[in-house]
């Protein structure tokens, strides 16, 4: 079978970079798995500016220039995306008939009504859409026909897509390679040396990581408790957060480790001890804070994120959004755990979730879906 992968206002610039986050990622992953279970997928997607890349990959990739939200005019930033979406529908329209898909796939609603001009054609074409998020628009409900399946990567976005559209997709999660995520021959320390906390990311307000480093400003000056953490992204808040660093005295213990290749991000993870995502606003899943699962790290999330509903309370803390209080105490409580065997024992977490997370899975079930 032939497979589209659709994704207009992708830079692909490698993951961690400012405007790169899960559903690139989703692309590239669940992509390369569809094809190693025999089909042909090509990637429909916005060319990366220049002097970016995307990473390598053995997928057909279609990279076309995409016109910028800013570019438009300025009636909404939903309005300036729906003509994105439009104007790079059109733009590809010969690159997209020479290919001749069988099943495209969508993260988007506002690729709908270009799903609704294909189908105006091609009415076997079949179309599935992925909600990652709740980007909806006014009139989005008269295009949704065009869609033949959906699932959602959370049962929170599952809520809001039922509530938009009147049906509720399947909950498929996000996938990780499971095989490259793995907890290695990483050692847990459980004695008097610094609680080792990791995040990771685009550093954008969104992901509340000023408030993980007020919580570890608590830790240290209030609480006397020894702990690092150490941060991997880039992105618009960093010189804020560096500040903010400064301004708190904790230059020796939280680090701005920039964007990493994956196999730095996977050593890092391997030589921490928690995991921790901070999000204030919704966060749909975190394919991060699942790499951090799968090399066997327990999670502290905040209730914005969906991935803590596909776990259990073996592998994940949450505590309420916003509250340096409650992350601190979550902390605090996380300290006291060190050593206990349950919590440490990274072999039996990646066992546990590598069967349910791993992208041929993933790719099977979105397969299943689709017929």
């Amino acid at each position: 079978m032939r497979i589209g992968i659709f994704l207009p206002n992708a830079t692909f610039d490698l993951p961690g970079a400012p405007e790169v986050g899960g559903i690139e990622t989703f692309a590239f992953t669940v992509g390369e798995a569809l094809q190693a279970l025999g089909h042909q997928v090509i990637l429909f997607g916005g060319r990366p500016k220049e002097g970016r890349r995307h990473r390598a990959t053995t997928l057909t990739v279609e990279l076309e220039p995409y016109i910028e939200t800013r570019s438009i005019p300025d009636i909404g930033t939903r309005f300036q995306r729906l003509v994105q979406r439009l104007h790079f529908g059109w733009s590809i329209r010969h690159t997209w008939a020479r290919h001749r898909v069988d099943l495209v796939l969508l993260a988007k609603p506002f690729d709908w009504p270009v799903a609704w001009w294909w189908k105006s054609t091609r009415p076997d074409l079949r179309v599935v859409m992925g909600f990652h998020g709740t980007d909806f628009f006014a009139g989005d409900r008269r295009f949704y026909g065009a869609v033949d399946a959906a699932f959602a990567v959370s049962p929170r976005i599952a809520d809001l897509a039922e509530a938009r559209i009147g049906r509720r997709p399947v909950l498929i999660p996000n996938p990780v390679d499971v095989d490259f995520f793995s907890p290695g021959q990483s050692v847990v320390a459980d004695g008097p040396e610094p609680l080792r906390l990791v995040s990771s990311g685009r550093l954008i307000g969104l992901k509340g990581f000023g408030n993980l480093i007020e919580a570890m400003a608590r830790l240290r000056h209030l609480h006397g408790i020894s702990a690092t953490l150490a941060l991997a992204g880039e992105g618009p808040e960093r010189n804020a957060l560096a500040e903010q660093i400064a301004r708190l005295q904790l230059g020796g213990t939280v680090h701005l480790c920039g964007l990493l290749e994956p196999i730095a991000l996977r050593d890092l993870l391997r030589r921490s001890e928690l995991y921790v995502l901070p999000s204030v606003g919704l966060e749909a899943f975190s394919i991060s804070a699942l790499e951090g699962a799968c090399v066997g790290l327990p999670l502290l999330l905040s209730d914005q994120v969906g991935l803590k509903d596909f776990l259990d309370a073996r592998d994940v803390l949450t505590y309420s959004a916003r509250s340096v209080d409650a992350l601190t105490e979550a902390l605090l409580r996380l300290h006291q755990r060190r050593g206990e065997a349950d919590w440490v024992d990274r072999a039996a977490r990646h066992a546990r979730i590598r069967d349910k997370f791993s992208s041929v899975r993933v790719a099977q079930a979105i397969l299943e879906l689709a017929r």
